[in-house]
This record gives C-alpha cells, structure tokens and sequence, in this order.
C-alpha cells in the first residue's frame, strides 16, 4: 500500500525526505516479493533469514534518514546518523553469532527502542520550532506516527517471542498483533503521502494566486 500510494502521489516530489520514504517503500514492497520467493518457492530459510537481516539494517538506515531531513538541529541530526552504525554492527554481530543461523528477534527488539527515541526528539524539535502550519499537515507527522504506533506495540512482542512461539496458541496470538499493528502501521503511512501531495497542491496555488496579485499592481508602468 505505501509504495502504490508512493507511485501515484510523489512522482514530482523533490523534498529529499519524501525520496527517502520513497526508496524505503520499493525496499518494503521488494522484502515482500523476496520474502514468498525464499520461503516458500526456494523454501531456502536460511536465505530468507539473511535477507531480512540485511532489510533491517537497510530499513532503520532509510527511516533514519527520513528523520534526519526533517530535524534542523545539528546536534540532533548527528545523533540520529550515529545510532545507524551501532544498529548495523549489533545486527550483523548478531547475526553471525546466532546458534545454526536461527532468525533472532534482538534487531527487531533493538529497532523497536530506538525508533521511539528518534520520534520523541523529532516531536520534541517540531513543538518547540514548528509554528507555520499545524503539525498534522505534514506527511513527516503521520509517518512518525505510524512507526511509533509500530514500534511501542510490537515491542514487547519481539522481547517475548521465544516464549510467545512455543505454542500454537500463542504464535496465532502473535500473529494477529504484529498483523495488526503493520496494517495500521501501513495505513498512516498512506495518510502521510496524501497529506503530503494535499499539501504540496495548496503550495502551489499560494504561489499563483500571490503572483497574480503582485503582477496585477503595476502602477508605474503607465
């Protein structure tokens, strides 16, 4: 759904944190594709497993990204592209040192922590500056707040899924909250990119209606 409503929306978008969203709906619409052709047609797990270990890593770079666009403070911005590196090498070292390359949930735990901390101080930065428009009228706002809504409810979930997957029972449980949860995820996400293109719209005809004006008063050209 994201990188549908990406296409049809965003073709002439030229902020460079919409392109960034932009290329982290192909990787999510890619993961999808990849993730029926490993598991299912190759039924190559360990394949599956290594590829989604590397669109972690791929998709809190690119959301990172997204976010360090949208923050003016430098010492905020710096801090946001710091956190990629320790993720990258906490994923990969974990991915290395897993027991018969078992898919491990700690990424996902690790991931799920440090996107709230992102969003709070994105938030933080856009209550103390942002004072031209509603925060809501921005695509910014309601992508973050689908991947907090994301992160803050499948936190525990990935913390406990050990324990959670022993059982059928419990693995239907976990499937229809993380179901949940992404769909919902998904959804804002699409209300971002329509906010996004409503807004970029009422820009441009700001823009004609001021130049309008200004050319219709030209008293000196008499």
């Amino acid at each position: 759904m994201p990188f549908i409503f990406c296409i049809y929306f965003l073709k002439k978008s030229d902020s460079k944190d919409l392109k960034v969203f932009f290329v982290y709906t192909i990787l999510l619409f890619t993961s999808i594709i990849a993730v029926i052709t490993f598991r299912y047609i190759f039924k190559s797990y360990q394949s599956y497993i290594l590829f989604y270990r590397f669109f972690i890593i791929a998709e809190f770079t690119l959301i990172s990204n997204f976010f360090f666009h949208n923050i003016i403070q430098f010492r905020l911005k710096q801090t946001i592209r710091f956190l990629i590196i320790p993720f990258s090498l906490f994923s990969l070292y974990d991915y290395m040192s897993s027991i018969n390359q078992e898919f491990s949930y700690y990424p996902l735990v690790l991931e799920c922590l440090l996107f709230p901390i992102i969003i709070i101080l994105f938030f933080y930065e856009k209550m103390k500056y942002s004072n031209r428009f509603p925060i809501y009228l921005s695509s910014s706002f309601w992508i973050a707040v689908g991947f907090l809504i994301f992160s803050t409810g499948n936190f525990f979930l990935f913390l406990f899924s050990k324990m959670l997957l022993q059982n059928s029972d419990n693995k239907n449980l976990y499937n229809n909250i993380y179901g949940f949860f992404t769909i919902l995820k998904n959804i804002l996400l699409c209300v971002g990119v329509i906010v996004s293109r409503n807004s970029a719209i009422k820009n441009e005809e700001s823009n004609i209606n001021i130049n309008l004006e200004l050319e219709a008063f030209n008293p000196f050209n008499k």
